[in-house]
């Protein structure tokens, strides 16, 4: 368990510029117009309704309080509340239209970047632990679903509402309007300052918080392992590094926030202050009547909020925008493994499959295989071995296109695989693998892969030839029986012999077993051996072993070491040979000569 969780930065997340991210999300919208346009359009009622109350105070303070009209006053009342609430009635259709609007793109977004991410290689996969997907696919999409509805809505609407608060009180009285105007460059240079000063908080923030959904997610996976090695202790320190580390980040921006606000709010009471003085002098000198005085108090109130909402929302809009980065990082992330132009009914394999020079580095030019070549014929078994990290893998990756050749080809009858569409070449090809995943389902589902177009009698006859039909006749509701998250509930010999018969079950012409039988033991593999000898039967395969035993039959066996092919031939030409497949074959069927304890002291 190593430390690359507490890396602080994210592959494939680019800071841009903001107007680089805006244009990026506004087709997004082009889809969703009549719910964006109803909401727009009750921008305008909406906005007319929290600026009439301060109109009808100054009306009632200048007008209908020295006449002593209470008639009026009670109408005014009236129609003050009825204003109220038709505005909030509108208010509240608006607020849904734009719940269902961001609800709807952040749904489609999900969707989007779920599909993309698993056609994305295994490259990329390899680089992006799952926590940091989670992160991105759920929470930072959870994020943009604000952005998408009320937010990126009320913002216009409260600058709507900062505009007309002053333009009307430049039209009640402009010698006082001046002074708020003084103010707002003020307010809002305060504010931009802020947003900028926390807009590095927030990117650290978002990453900490993928750092730490990332851990707990693997850390979960291993419970087995952490329980049985007592790590607890261990992985609860590395748990309190990860916290504190994002805390660390919190601290200082919620100081400074709460500082910021603090201040702000304290400039709403200066405002007041210098309004009061400046009407009070106004009135006393006649150019000024007690109304305006309460319509300037109650909008530089009202004026306030807007700022404060537009602060709010303008620094809600930073950290989405964080989102953006986060979630296009992915989305634009090209696929290293392409679609060929040939037609999918184009490929038909019957003659062989072959490695030309193939060279092959993850990185740079540490290459991992070195001018691989070799021929598998249709019909033949053929079987890598050889010592770990030799390269078998590899080259079974490079077979199933998870990753293309950095010099040379693989072709089929002679064309190039790269010429064909992904999922065509891999429909051609079956795979069982050391290391099985089942998906939480049932034994059905897991076995067509969730595919309806597999037929029942398909499945089960792949299960008898697989041997896993009395392993699925034993769980209770047989097919129908419900296998636990990545088949916790059974044995790794009966999921294996799933993995089989979910291989079967597609009817693939090639079929590769990728250490298919290293983990089980001598009574199941007796059974996988009875179900491959059935199974290979007029098909081809490739076989990756350390089992030695399990491919002495195979057609030809290649022994790979250090990226290269050492060794070519049938179990009994490379014993004669006496090379390096004849020593693992010693070792592992006990020929070679142990010594004598009694022996070994004499000598």
């Amino acid at each position: 368990m190593g430390r690359r969780f507490f890396r602080h930065t994210e592959e494939g997340v680019r800071q841009q510029p903001v107007g680089v991210l805006i244009r990026k999300i506004l087709p997004l919208f082009a889809p969703h117009k009549p719910l964006l346009f109803g909401a727009f359009a009750l921008l305008i009622p909406v906005t007319a309704a929290l600026l009439t109350p301060g109109l009808v105070l100054q009306h009632i303070f200048d007008k209908v309080i020295p006449a002593g009209d209470f008639q009026a006053l009670y109408l005014l009342v009236l129609i003050l509340i009825g204003v109220i609430l038709i505005g909030t009635s509108l208010g509240y259709v608006q607020a849904i239209a734009l719940f269902k609007l961001g609800l709807t793109i952040i749904t489609d977004i999900k969707g989007r970047l779920y599909e993309h991410t698993l056609r994305l290689g295994l490259g990329f996969h390899e680089e992006h632990p799952p926590g940091k997907l989670l992160s991105r696919v759920e929470s930072d999409t959870e994020t943009l679903g604000a952005l998408f509805g009320e937010i990126s809505m009320n913002l216009l609407k409260n600058f709507i509402m900062f505009v007309g608060i002053l333009v009307i009180l430049c039209i009640r009285n402009f010698s006082i309007a001046v002074w708020i105007l003084i103010l707002v460059p003020l307010l809002f240079g305060a504010v931009f300052w802020f947003l900028t000063a926390m807009s590095k908080y927030w990117r650290e923030m978002r990453t900490r918080t993928a750092i730490l959904i990332n851990y707990v997610a693997e850390y979960v996976q291993g419970v087995e392992v952490i329980q049985q090695f007592n790590y607890q202790p261990k992985a609860r320190e590395r748990m309190d590094e990860v916290n504190w580390g994002r805390f660390r980040v919190r601290i200082p921006a919620a100081t400074l926030g709460a500082g910021f606000w603090a201040g702000f709010m304290f400039g709403e009471i200066i405002a007041i202050i210098i309004i009061i003085v400046v009407g009070y002098r106004g009135i006393v000198a006649g150019n000024m009547t007690v109304g305006t005085l309460v319509l300037f108090i109650e909008y530089v109130r009202l004026m306030y909020m807007p700022i404060l909402r537009l602060s709010g929302e303008l620094m809600f809009l930073q950290r989405s925008l964080v989102s953006v980065e986060r979630v296009f990082g992915i989305l634009e992330t090209e696929r290293t493994i392409k679609d060929g132009p040939r037609a999918p009914d184009s490929l038909a394999f019957n003659g062989d499959i072959r490695f030309e020079n193939v060279w092959f580095a993850y990185e740079g030019e540490q290459w991992v295989l070195e001018d691989v070549s070799f021929t598998i014929r249709k019909g033949e078994k053929i079987a890598l071995v050889g010592t770990s990290g030799g390269g078998k893998s590899t080259i079974v990756s490079l077979l199933l296109r998870y990753y293309d050749p950095n010099r040379g080809k693989i072709t089929v009858d002679g064309v190039d695989i790269r010429e064909f569409p992904v999922k065509t070449w891999r429909k051609l090809v079956g795979l069982v693998l050391q290391d099985i995943f089942l998906f939480p389902g049932t034994v059905r589902e897991n076995i067509s892969v969730f595919q309806d177009s597999i037929s029942d009698s398909k499945i089960r006859q792949a299960t008898e030839i697989a041997h896993a039909d009395t392993i699925i006749e034993s769980l209770p509701g047989e097919y129908d029986g419900e296998i636990s998250e990545r088949g916790s509930n059974l044995s790794i010999g009966e999921r294996q012999l799933l993995s089989f018969a979910r291989a079967l079950a597609y009817d693939p012409p090639v079929l590769v077993l990728d250490e298919a039988t290293s983990s089980v033991d001598p009574f199941t593999e007796r059974l996988v051996q009875q179900a491959l000898d059935r199974l290979l039967k007029g098909r081809t395969a490739v076989i990756v072993a350390h089992r030695l035993s399990t491919i002495v039959n195979s057609d030809r066996i290649l022994l790979v070491q250090d990226g290269r092919i050492m060794e070519r031939g049938t179990h009994d030409e490379l014993i004669a040979r006496d090379g390096i497949y004849a020593k693992l074959a010693r070792l592992q069927f006990a020929e070679i000569e142990i010594p004598n304890p009694g022996e070994e002291g004499s000598s």
